[in-house]
């Protein structure tokens, strides 16, 4: 299972330094330690599971005997949580502390967890733990991600692991492109629903975000494709010549760093697709006209231009790679 991991995830460039396995924290007694170490700061006790529990909750302590609980509403929850089921197996939450614990214990000061919307409440109870064992809750950085639903033909594709209908990240990858998998994954905040539409991902035209940024950046290579081809280039340029359309579009590039910036500090990767979007929405009208091999125009201020389409194709392979997509020369 890890190599089929891996092997669909290098396909859409994601590469992890380590696969921490869970079961490594059985092996070495860790999730024991953590219990103990909690028993004896007394966050931990024993008891039968209330009579007014929900089924949910009757279903995670077990109804065959006592179960461990985690006194964490001495920590500010809402209710304290089963720590071991009657049954003597652990629940999802002891792991989840033991493996953050491990990972605080390596050296990491910031640990960020990308989790779906219905783990929205362990989280906390992990930070209740990590807090009760004398470590930094705030080191847990969280990031709720809403649902993802594929569409085809307008109307949502009901999926379902029990009945064996879902899609799979390589069979995204096989009916589009790993490009625009990446980009359709990245061009959204992680509180908003993603609807992940089969026939606009597969469209060549400018309906297609990813071929519409694609597009600007080979636009540019063919530029200077036919400029090589005319023996022309850009050097002495004076820039001074470009009219504001061109200037407009060099001032919104010149926000990238500014993006890149609030994009790590704030954990939120998304601002590069919106912002690769927003500039190849600026790019194609001056493309349309703005000409800088024309024949009518001066030659001057065709280096000028050459300059410009230069500075746009340099930003747009940059926005490209940032999020880890290609930048092709032709389509």
């Amino acid at each position: 299972m890890f190599d089929w991991i891996r092997a669909s995830l290098g396909r859409v460039q994601i590469h992890h330094d380590v696969f921490f396995n869970e079961n490594s924290l059985y092996e070495s007694s860790a999730i024991w330690e953590i219990l103990e170490a909690l028993d004896e700061r007394g966050y931990v006790y024993k008891a039968a599971v209330p009579e007014d529990a929900t089924p949910e909750e009757r279903d995670e302590a077990g109804d065959k005997g006592e179960a461990v609980w985690f006194r964490s509403t001495a920590l500010g929850d809402q209710k304290d949580r089963v720590l071991v089921k009657s049954s003597g197996e652990p629940t999802y939450t002891l792991p989840d502390i033991a493996y953050h614990v491990n990972k605080l214990e390596r050296g990491f000061d910031l640990l960020v967890n990308v989790l779906g919307a219905d783990h929205g409440t362990q989280y906390k109870v992990v930070q209740h733990g990590l807090k009760a064992l004398d470590y930094d809750p705030s080191k847990l950085h969280v990031i709720i991600n809403q649902m993802v639903r594929a569409v085809r033909d307008g109307k949502e594709v009901k999926m379902s692991t029990r009945r064996g209908i879902y899609d799979t990240l390589d069979d995204l990858i096989d009916l589009t492109s790993p490009d625009v998998v990446r980009y359709m994954l990245l061009n959204r905040s992680p509180n908003s629903h993603l609807d992940f539409d089969l026939d606009l991902a597969v469209k060549q035209s400018n309906d297609n975000p990813v071929y519409y940024i694609q597009n600007a950046y080979v636009r540019c290579a063919g530029i200077f494709r036919e400029a090589a081809a005319r023996g022309v280039s850009d050097d002495g340029a004076d820039v001074s010549l470009l009219g504001e359309a061109e200037l407009a579009f060099i001032r919104k590039a010149l926000r990238l760093g500014e993006e890149i910036e609030l994009a790590a500090r704030n954990f939120e990767p998304h601002r590069i697709a919106f912002f690769a979007l927003d500039l190849a929405r600026t790019f194609h009208p001056v493309y349309d006209t703005v000409r800088a091999l024309h024949g009518d125009v001066p030659p001057e201020l065709a280096k000028a231009r050459l300059r410009f389409y230069r500075a746009a194709q340099i930003v747009f392979k940059r926005v490209l790679t940032l999020m880890g997509m290609t930048a092709p020369e032709t389509m």
